[in-house]
């Protein structure tokens, strides 16, 4: 038995308290209440619970949509047939979030212990692959994990300015990378 596609006011009212909520949280942090996202979604507590049992649900949900552009260069770079380009797309472009995005993101992944986890595993499972493939190739340092790959990238997100940033991911990738023999 095939199971009926959702009315589109479900559609609509899910879509509207994950924008609400996005905006909220990025606002006024991740420790509003849900009957507040709710009220500024304009539905009802009931309408809330039925799209998202728990806050929980909710806050899983946003580090998946805030994840979208990062799937989308992974994808991208699935397609380099050189690795060490493929990883060095990801490196440089992984973090495709802006600012305020990454400040949310990183707000949302302290909510709970399932949220810190949640996010943990999608940046790794976006970089993993990429990671993979440079160091099976020779390409990258021996006993370099997605982790830590993904730690690096956030410190150089970090940086001030693009230029900062540029000068960031260029020494990091170099001391990543396997010198040629």
């Amino acid at each position: 038995m095939s199971q009926r596609a959702p009315r589109k006011d479900q559609v609509r009212n899910r879509r509207r308290l994950l924008d609400v909520a996005r905006q909220a949280f990025a606002e006024h942090g991740p420790e509003l209440s849900i009957e507040a996202v709710a009220r500024a979604a304009g539905v009802g507590a009931t309408t809330f619970y039925r799209h998202f049992p728990t806050k929980d649900d909710l806050v899983l949900q946003l580090l998946e949509d805030l994840t979208g552009g990062a799937r989308e260069i992974a994808e991208e770079a699935a397609a380099v047939p050189d690795d060490w380009e493929a990883f060095r797309t990801v490196f440089v472009r992984g973090c495709a979030l802006d600012e305020d995005g990454l400040r949310l993101f990183d707000a949302l992944c302290r909510t709970s212990s399932q949220a810190a986890e949640r996010g943990r595993l999608i940046a790794t499972s976006l970089i993993a692959p990429v990671v993979d493939r440079a160091r099976d190739s020779g390409r990258l340092r021996q006993g370099v994990t997605a982790g830590d790959v993904a730690a690096l990238m956030r410190m150089a997100d970090s940086a001030s300015t693009p230029r900062q940033r540029e000068i960031a991911h260029e020494v990091m990738l170099a001391g990543l990378r396997v010198p040629p023999a």
